[in-house]
């Protein structure tokens, strides 16, 4: 295990950025601070390694920020993942043009290959985990939707931010099998991260979608007998554009005619099925549908069901004949038939009578 200290106590106050950026890039996250004033500057940075790992403990006691430049990164040896923690006091951070203010107790990550700021307006000490990305393997593709936004709150990131938390605070030197053996559960905790950050965005991205495609189904149930229905009146009304639309409707394999067509042969089936004879007629049914061409409807539904719409309303007619007749022998009344007892005698003949014998 690698253990080594920095302070800029006894460094004199104009040369102390340039000791916290030496500093910085021996611990394996170059920066370069952006010091007000030098004579305040005060930090100091441990840094423990495990491995190919490092965890750096940053105490900073004034205002200031730090940035990766260009320059620092072309100092890196390979890059990082950088998982950060503030234990006490805040910071707003910022890569890929998105931002976010990290409060203490909050994991974030920074992608170490590419230039990154964190702002400082208070003292803070924070922990930052630096993590080969050769050591992430097939876990390193989500690593960009992640970077520099809040991590949902699970049992692995309250494990990992525990495990820095007690190794930065341990006050021994690990023995290089036991520091093997820390590096491998640093890495397996980073693992179960970013796959339940992963899993949660595809939760979150699943929902949506789901969300959206209700939406588009109830405008097409609305609205789905105006022959006129079309993606720009749809949009419209979801408030999005006729791009957007088709590119959501594309993400689940569909489009947004062929949605609409489905529900129309839907609703043209169960009418047809259930048409009484002389109630609706096939053009009308056709045309209550939104179809404009009963032609273009037949082929469509034959397409659809395999049969022609007139074999479909003729089966819901036979079907809806059979349940008439068995609806009335159910309601028909029995008819009354006399019933004789079994203990019942015929009447007694006066002149069979026994005679008496007196």
């Amino acid at each position: 295990m690698i253990f080594n200290r920095w302070s800029t106590l006894h460094i004199e106050p104009k040369r102390r950025a340039e000791f916290w950026r030496e500093a910085s890039q021996k611990a394996k996250t170059p920066v370069t601070p952006n010091v007000p004033w030098p004579d305040d500057f005060e930090a100091t940075l441990t840094t423990r390694g495990f491995e190919e790992l490092a965890l750096n403990h940053v105490q900073v006691c004034s205002p200031h920020d730090v940035e990766c430049t260009p320059s620092d990164l072309a100092r890196l040896e390979r890059p990082f993942l950088f998982i950060d923690l503030y234990t006490s006091g805040k910071g707003d951070v910022l890569q890929l043009e998105r931002g976010m203010q990290a409060a203490p107790g909050q994991p974030f990550l920074i992608d170490g290959r590419r230039e990154y700021r964190l702002d400082h307006r208070q003292s803070v000490s924070m922990l930052a985990l630096a993590v080969p990305f050769a050591a992430l393997g097939p876990h390193a593709s989500a690593i960009e939707s992640l970077i520099a936004r809040p991590q949902p709150q699970n049992a692995a990131l309250h494990l990992l931010a525990g495990q820095m938390r007690m190794l930065s605070a341990w006050p021994h030197a690990f023995e290089k099998a036991e520091s093997e053996r820390l590096s491998d559960l640093l890495v397996g905790a980073v693992h179960a991260v970013l796959l339940g950050a992963r899993e949660g965005e595809l939760t979150t991205v699943r929902r949506e979608r789901s969300f959206f495609r209700r939406k588009v189904r109830q405008v097409v149930e609305q609205m789905y007998a105006d022959p006129a229905l079309n993606p720009q009146v749809v949009a419209e009304k979801l408030g999005i554009s006729v791009r957007s639309l088709h590119a959501r409707m594309a993400q689940d394999g569909t489009t947004f005619g062929a949605e609409l067509m489905a529900h129309r042969l839907e609703r043209a089936h169960g009418l047809l099925r259930g048409a009484r004879r002389g109630s609706a007629t096939i053009g009308e049914i056709c045309a209550r549908c939104g179809f404009v061409s009963a032609a273009h409807f037949s082929r469509r539904f034959r397409t659809r069901f395999g049969m022609a719409p007139s074999a479909v309303m003729a089966d819901g007619e036979r079907e809806c004949a059979v349940g008439h007749a068995e609806c009335a022998a159910e309601h028909e009344e029995p008819v009354a038939q006399p019933q004789t007892s079994s203990c019942s005698r015929p009447p007694r003949d006066p002149s069979s009578a026994e005679p008496n014998p007196e």
